[in-house]
């Protein structure tokens, strides 16, 4: 009996991990895609793309910029994006999740170029997201950057 129910316990807990494993992946998967589709939002200018990428109490730490939430994100971007077409690539080298909270980290490039003519402006930069689960939805809820190679 007691070796039917140490067993029974193992199978328990490998279930429980295993069932975890899959539900990381899982936001792995979902939080790969958000960063896509923040991707494409951002080469086509769509701010409310973009705008739906981020948590409502969201905080940005931009090198050499005050703290931002949410609103003046967006508002920088519309700014940004009246002056000049961007085109964004985004390289994730880091992405774990535990529960409803994940991180990600990696690198970005943005060319600039403005619509006036002229040459265009790169901007390099690594990043940390921290991300949170919103109902259905994973969010950025807090996320810093710094100059990148």
């Amino acid at each position: 009996m007691l070796r039917l129910a140490v067993g029974l316990l193992g199978l328990v807990a490998s279930t429980s991990g295993s069932e975890a494993t899959d539900m990381n992946a899982g936001a792995r998967r979902a939080i790969e895609s958000a960063v896509e589709r923040f991707r494409e939002a951002y080469n086509t200018g769509n701010v409310g793309g973009i705008a739906g990428y981020y948590s409502d109490s969201l905080v940005k730490l931009r090198q050499g910029a005050p703290p931002e939430g949410k609103a003046e994100v967006i508002r920088r971007i519309t700014d940004s994006f009246r002056q000049f077409r961007g085109h964004l690539d985004v390289t994730n080298d880091e992405i774990e999740v535990s529960g409803d909270l994940a991180f990600t980290r990696g690198s970005l490039m943005v060319t600039l170029t403005p619509r006036s003519g002229g040459e265009a402006h790169v901007v390099k930069r690594r990043f940390l997201e921290i991300w949170r689960r919103e109902g259905d939805r994973w969010r950025v809820y807090r996320t810093m950057d710094n100059a990148g190679d």
